[in-house]
């Protein structure tokens, strides 16, 4: 018995055509709660992010894994999961920034979000994330705040003078000019492990939905898995179930083809 889902935003509950949370599925969510089926946010993004796109319209989720699991709090705000970048590797990405003043960089915090600077590239994937632009911050400041993910925006060729300069984090890429950079024993696995904990969730009480290459870990855990139509190969491969694409609202198809919601 399905007892939580835990959906993705990006390419999962919200289309980056369409930018926002449709009908359907504001609608959908709300009845999964009142069935008594706990429903989660598992997401790359942070709250704030979430706060400022206005993405989700509302809708009142039991629980949120934000920032690729690395800060996690339930309904209320209130956290479970804490848990920024140790702050030698952020004196590793600093000098990589201060070395190559071309490659801009976001970091993300726990209700703030800074960019190192703006340029064309900066400008091209907040276009693509239909988010505004943060303010920046000198790189100095980095160093004082706690940063839960950095995310440089660079191409494959670029990423290495980073991964070698952070020894203590890993990564995932979701833009062909973007990665996220969190703590090694990170991922939104252990994010969706810390829910499962303070709730008392079993994995084979829960389902997960998701697309990208950052959702691999949080599907392998999950008793149930969903794949988006729009999700890569290797994505769909691991999942117990392909749904239609986030154009074609594959959420709400996968959670009537469960019985989770009445046709």
């Amino acid at each position: 018995m399905i007892k939580a889902v835990f959906f993705d935003i990006d390419g999962t509950l919200v289309s980056f055509q369409q930018k926002f949370l449709p009908d359907q599925l504001l609608a959908d969510l709300a009845g999964l709660r009142a069935r008594g089926i706990k429903i989660f946010v598992s997401s790359g993004r942070a709250l704030q992010d979430l706060e400022l796109t206005g993405m989700l319209r509302g809708a009142e989720f039991d629980g949120y894994v934000t920032i690729n699991g690395q800060f996690c709090c339930d309904g209320d705000g209130v956290p479970f999961r804490d848990r920024p970048i140790d702050r030698s590797d952020m004196r590793g990405a600093c000098q990589v920034l201060r070395d190559n003043p071309d490659i801009p960089a976001l970091l993300e915090g726990n209700g703030e979000s800074y960019l190192t600077q703006i340029n064309d590239r900066v400008r091209e994937i907040y276009q693509f994330l239909h988010t505004q632009l943060y303010p920046v911050c000198p790189l100095e400041q980095m160093l004082e705040m706690s940063v839960y993910q950095f995310v440089p925006f660079v191409s494959p060729n670029e990423e290495q003078v980073f991964l070698d300069a952070m020894p203590g984090c890993t990564y995932t890429r979701w833009h062909p000019l973007g990665i996220d950079v969190i703590p090694r024993d990170g991922g939104k696995e252990v994010g969706v492990r810390a829910v499962m904990e303070r709730y008392g969730f079993a994995p084979g009480e829960i389902m997960a939905f998701g697309d990208g290459e950052n959702d691999m870990g949080m599907l392998a855990l999950a008793g149930t898995s969903v794949a988006m139509g729009n999700a890569g190969e290797a994505v769909k491969a691991m999942a117990d179930y392909v749904t239609g694409s986030v154009e074609n609202i594959g959420v709400s198809q996968a959670l009537r083809h469960f019985g989770l919601l009445p046709r």
